[in-house]
């Protein structure tokens, strides 16, 4: 459960009752409460079902075989900024400010609940067999050096360095097994 997105869908269900009690002062006050009723009631859901997730980013889950550190892309951060702005117009369009807010923050937990059903998905079958669109490989041997700081992960590669931001509980949860992967010469002091 997300925290968050229950007290957002909480707040949203809550302004959506006001407008409601006010409808009958202001005729627009229905107009908002139809809209922010039916989305208080979907974020409150979407923050039921995600578990945890970063909003607003590219989102890949990390897995590690014997030979190689694969990225599988959860969801893409433009994909998100995109579903933010839609929502928000359309919220806008149909009550106003207040429903451009409700559209943004539904957007961002629809971008949640999406990814943690794709991550659910990933934890089927063998994620490791294949490489979908936006996924990222990288083979031991290829990395010259790797550092694992309080909330990043980087590589440094032939070519240049990958940076990932991971939570910062995971680092010491993946010190053991990147020093079981990677020859203790290419591991580096963490910055």
């Amino acid at each position: 459960m997300r925290v968050g997105i229950v007290v957002s869908g909480i707040v949203i269900l809550a302004v959506g009752v006001l407008y409601l009690l006010y409808s009958s002062s202001n005729p627009d006050y229905f107009q908002v409460a139809v809209f922010a009723l039916p989305f208080g009631c979907l974020n409150l859901g979407f923050g039921i079902l995600v578990d945890r997730g970063v909003i607003g980013s590219t989102i890949y889950v990390i897995l590690f075989s014997d030979r190689k550190l694969a990225l599988k892309r959860l969801t893409s951060g433009s994909v998100t900024v995109l579903a933010v702005v839609v929502f928000a117009v359309v919220g806008l369009l149909f009550a106003g400010f207040i429903g451009a807010a409700i559209g943004g923050l539904t957007a961002f937990s629809l971008q949640e609940f999406l990814t943690q059903r794709r991550r659910d998905a990933t934890k089927m079958g063998n994620p490791l067999a294949a490489s979908g669109k936006g996924d990222l490989e990288f083979a031991y041997a290829d990395l010259e050096r790797v550092q694992l700081a309080k909330s990043r992960l980087r590589l440094h590669l032939r070519n240049g360095i990958m940076g990932i931001v991971i939570s910062r509980r995971y680092p010491e949860k993946m010190r053991p097994i990147m020093e079981g992967l990677v020859s203790p010469s290419k591991m580096a002091e963490p910055v």
